[in-house]
């Protein structure tokens, strides 16, 4: 049953009165589609689908490899193996609990398919809440400096704590860093402009393309390049990309633009960080920068480089958002859901958006750790699949049918980009070894 509401006399005056008025007039009574039950339940379904989109594509992470055998027959114990739970490895010992024994690859695919649970989880949360922010504030760059500086007492505390050893670097090694610090505050910029300017689906679809850039510079800079068939399958991602983006109703050049900014800045970041850091110097054993702790270094130099350009390009304001004038102006409207933004609302989203990206990071590094490359590259993009159907269920973006068929062969690219490079790069190998 619909309820009837309203928040002024009923009829309007005849003076002011028209058809129209109907639909856009404040004193019009407001119709109710549903209840109140109805609205829970049909967000519950939303939740529940997106729960079960998680659920499905995290667990076949652990079925795409075979782990590798034990280097030791020794069992552990279950005390080891929850304490060493998010130290990842290739390989795992059987789990002895006494009356059973958890073989090892099922000990394996257990914290496997938790790094992949957890990745998709986070990453969800966090391009919720930073979509809100950005749709509310419209400071992207206020909202980069959130994704990198948000996470820094939770990276202190880490340390300070001893759960995570701190890195140990030199000087010089700090200097080499601050390129790769650089390239990654852009990445995280030109990510944040880009879901801000438009549909938050299409921005991830544009970002499919960062193997392509990926694939091209780390030719063009390490001179080692890649077998023909792998940069044929880049055709189906640039040709998808394209035929997408002639088909979104949403796009804008902006949009596009700062996801190729994002993609260059990322795929650089991975091509001079993995020359960089190959050497003997950057040994894990010595410097400590395992995935997570890698990734933590990047975000206190992000802060540090990002700050300037927050003051620079939105005002002193935004340093203490509360004083923006995009924030005092925020206060009072509905979001998409139709949710009053309050100053705690604001605080909240900001708050939760640059903690699930530092969280949905390390959880990206531990998968890392725990598959190889394919399977990790696979699942990123898996994971982007689960970001736009997200992003259509919590935020009604729809896409054309053009938009559609455009995004899938991108991301079908994607895959067998991956399939080719591992395949190709493993043939390399073994014509090497002859």
């Amino acid at each position: 049953p619909c309820l009837l509401s309203s928040s002024a006399p009923w009829p309007p005056s005849p003076r002011s009165f028209s058809p129209d008025s109907l639909l856009t007039s404040s004193s019009a009574p407001r119709i109710l589609s549903s209840s109140a039950p109805d609205r829970m339940m049909t967000k519950g379904l939303k939740i529940a689908l997106v729960a079960a989109i998680v659920l499905a594509v995290a667990a076949p992470g652990y079925a795409l490899e075979e782990p590798g055998k034990p280097m030791s027959m020794t069992k552990q114990t279950p005390g080891t193996f929850v304490k060493l739970f998010l130290k990842p490895s290739k390989q795992e010992a059987d789990v002895d609990c006494g009356v059973v024994t958890i073989p090892g690859k099922m000990a394996w695919a257990m914290k496997t398919t938790t790094y992949f649970g957890l990745w998709y989880f986070f990453n969800i949360f966090y391009n919720v809440a930073n979509k809100k922010t950005l749709n509310a504030l419209s400071l992207p760059w206020l909202q980069s400096l959130a994704c990198v500086g948000v996470g820094i007492p939770y990276i202190l505390a880490m340390w300070a704590l001893g759960i995570r050893e701190p890195p140990k670097l030199t000087n010089k090694q700090m200097k080499e860093l601050i390129p790769i610090v650089s390239l990654h505050s852009a990445g995280n910029v030109g990510g944040n402009m880009a879901f801000g300017a438009g549909s938050l689906g299409f921005a991830h679809v544009l970002k499919a393309m960062e193997p392509a850039f990926t694939a091209i510079f780390s030719g063009l800079y390490t001179g080692k390049w890649n077998h023909p068939m792998v940069y044929a399958t880049l055709v189906p991602i640039m040709g998808g990309v394209a035929y997408a983006s002639a088909g979104e109703v949403s796009f804008n050049m902006l949009q596009f633009v700062s996801a190729m900014v994002s993609n260059v800045g990322f795929s650089l970041r991975a091509v001079i960080g993995k020359k960089i850091m190959s050497s003997s110097e950057w040994d894990r054993a010595i410097t400590k920068l395992d995935g997570p702790n890698t990734f933590s270094v990047l975000q206190l130099g992000s802060t540090l480089v990002t700050l300037p350009f927050v003051v620079a390009m939105e005002g002193w304001r935004a340093i203490v958002p509360w004083m923006h004038p995009n924030w005092k102006a925020a206060i009072g409207k509905l979001d998409h859901a139709g949710t009053m933004i309050t100053p705690g609302y604001l605080g909240w989203q900001l708050l939760m958006s640059g903690f699930m990206f530092q969280l949905y990071y390390e959880a990206a590094f531990l998968a890392l750790d725990a598959v190889s490359p394919v399977t990790h590259s696979i699942g990123n993009n898996i994971k982007r699949v689960v970001i736009v159907v997200t992003s259509v269920i919590i935020f009604g973006q729809k896409m054309s049918t053009q938009a559609q068929i455009g995004s899938s062969v991108a991301i079908g690219g994607v895959f067998l980009y991956s399939f080719a490079t591992e395949y190709f790069g493993g043939l390399a190998k073994k014509a090497a070894k002859k």
